[in-house]
């Protein structure tokens, strides 16, 4: 979110009340202006008006992908005694009516791929929204489960330098002590990358 100035009227999402041109706001994209002083700080709060603005477009897009779907299906069960009828579909030759008939046929189809392309958008907007600090919430989550696991001594996959035994534990990251033909090295790891490997005698 971000402070601008109104450009043009609108509402404050969260108390109503009308922004004036001119006037200082916060904006974000696809949420909408808020008052300076009703601008959400909190990571949940933030996360709530994100999440009412994309139910509100997903259903939009429901909206559209049922009246596609539903005029598709239309279509495409029309004149059903002709579509039964072996003769008019297979009789060679150019036949206006069923060409008219196939090309609708096919606009249907067509409709009914968009209308599922538009559901799935739909569904992915009814996911939860990113905020900032997920993504480290989410590494802190691994750090913590290694921290509880791994302990000085342990031969650990650090992924990209491949196998190695930690030789010491900080807050967030590992030293670790690899050996090859050539020597042997140490590395500074996060401990969210590690991951457990058969012990080494």
């Amino acid at each position: 979110m971000r402070p601008i100035t109104v450009k043009y009227q609108g509402k404050c999402r969260k108390c109503g009340v009308t922004l004036a041109v001119g006037e200082q706001a916060i904006y974000e994209r696809y949420v909408g202006l808020f008052c300076p002083a009703c601008e959400p700080k909190d990571t949940d709060e933030i996360r709530h008006y994100r999440q009412e603005a994309r139910d509100e477009k997903a259903e939009r897009y429901e909206d559209w992908a049922a009246k596609r779907r539903e005029k598709a299906k239309a279509q495409l069960n029309s004149y059903p005694q002709i579509r039964r009828d072996i003769a008019f579909i297979t009789q060679p030759g150019h036949i206006p009516f069923r060409n008219r008939m196939n090309r609708a046929d096919n606009r249907a189809f067509e409709s009914l791929s968009i209308a599922r392309s538009m559901e799935d958008k739909a569904e992915r907007l009814h996911s939860k929204p990113a905020v900032k600090g997920d993504a480290e919430k989410r590494w802190q989550g691994l750090r913590d489960l290694n921290l509880s696991r791994f302990k000085v001594g342990d031969v650990v996959n650090t992924g990209i330098y491949g196998t190695g035994k930690i030789q010491k534990i900080n807050k967030k990251s590992v030293i670790i002590e690899h050996s090859n033909n050539a020597g042997t090295f140490k590395t500074k790891v996060d401990i969210a990358f590690l991951s457990p490997v058969s012990q080494v005698s």
